[in-house]
């Protein structure tokens, strides 16, 4: 049997040592080398209290006490000094184009958002964007094989394409 010291004349061994199975039972645990010099430790607070008070004298004013927390009075003069100069029918007249291309453009967001959310929410149902791709490939070919084969067709629906391009870009159609 191994004894249970280690003897001098031994190196130290590595952490990870493989011992027979009688050395198992009768094994002490393995000395821990101890860690290098640790810095010294911080203080310890024993409260979350501030360390240091700090007084700010007040500031001395040079106005009297009615003016005292009148920001409120100053930007309700400003503004009604605004209004008073400024005439609102001419004001609405000048930016009622950006306010609406404003509102526009949050709308068109808004049933974007929405719109994508409907759609989310269908692809979660099983099946359903592939029977949603049938269905379109299905009426593109309808489409196509009706309305697409003759040459009259094809030019009355190149012009209406054609006149609803220009409506929207503002021209007149000729």
């Amino acid at each position: 049997m191994a004894s249970d010291t280690p003897s001098e004349s031994k190196p130290p061994q590595a952490d990870i040592t493989v011992l027979g199975q009688e050395d198992v039972q009768n094994a002490a645990p393995a000395p821990v080398p101890a860690p290098a010099a640790d810095p010294a430790p911080a203080p310890e607070l024993t409260s979350p209290s501030i360390a240091e008070r700090v007084s700010v004298p007040e500031t001395p004013s040079s106005s009297d006490a009615s003016e005292e927390g009148g920001e409120w009075d100053l930007l309700s003069t400003k503004v009604r000094q605004w209004l008073a100069e400024n005439d609102l029918a001419d004001q609405w007249q000048r930016l009622r184009k950006p306010l609406l291309l404003i509102a526009g453009l949050i709308a068109f967001i808004l049933v974007l958002r929405i719109y994508g959310g409907i759609l989310d929410a269908i692809a979660t149902i099983p099946l359903a964007p592939r029977l949603f791709e049938l269905v379109g490939v299905i009426y593109a070919t309808w489409f196509a094989t009706t309305r697409l084969v003759r040459s009259e067709e094809r030019h009355k629906i190149s012009a209406a394409v054609s006149d609803l391009w220009s409506s929207m870009r503002g021209k007149q159609s000729t």
